[in-house]
């Protein structure tokens, strides 16, 4: 039985230590697959910062950045709520204006499209929001307290009116 006990014991063994080599080599292979998808990943979002990196560099060259607006040729001031430039047939400065190609206005339409999508669900978020849902509650129910007062105070009074409207109506009867 001691011979039994010992090939037993030495199975067991012997699996546990397979067990345990297999795990081993899951666990570094798992490690492995994670490692290279994290890389992979870290690769993408590289190369899309070098994409966009290189779209506002492309951006930035089209588009100079405007003068300022007090740099006036010498010589010349121009007043906006003056007609007496106009009057005197001097000439205003024109703003030039750059014609947009294709790409640049879907670009700028798409732009101001998500702004203001954004905003919009930015609004809704905040107004859908808990705290704002108690605060109308609250107000509800104090509006609707407010309208069942003024209702009885109205009821009130016009009983009060008719009885005292009944009681000269009596008066002048019997006089």
């Amino acid at each position: 039985m001691d011979q039994a006990l010992l090939v037993t014991l030495s199975a067991v063994a012997g699996v546990v230590v397979v067990g345990l080599l297999v795990g081993l080599v899951v666990a570094l292979v798992a490690g492995a697959r994670g490692r290279r998808r994290l890389e992979a990943e870290l690769a993408a979002a590289r190369a899309d910062v070098d994409g966009l990196r290189s779209q506002v560099d492309d951006l930035a060259r089209v588009a100079p950045p405007p003068a300022p607006a007090d740099h006036a040729a010498p010589g010349r001031e121009y007043v906006i709520t003056s007609i007496s430039d106009q009057a005197a047939g001097a000439e205003l400065a024109v703003p030039t204006t750059t014609e947009l190609t294709g790409r640049e206005f879907v670009t700028v339409a798409a732009g101001e499209s998500l702004v203001r999508v954004v905003s919009l669900a930015h609004g809704v978020r905040r107004a859908l929001s808990a705290e704002n849902r108690n605060r109308i509650r609250f107000e509800m129910r104090r509006e609707v307290k407010r309208a069942r007062r003024r209702r009885r105070r109205d009821l009130k009074d016009a009983r009060r009116q008719l009885r005292s409207q009944a009681g000269t109506d009596l008066s002048e009867d019997a006089a």
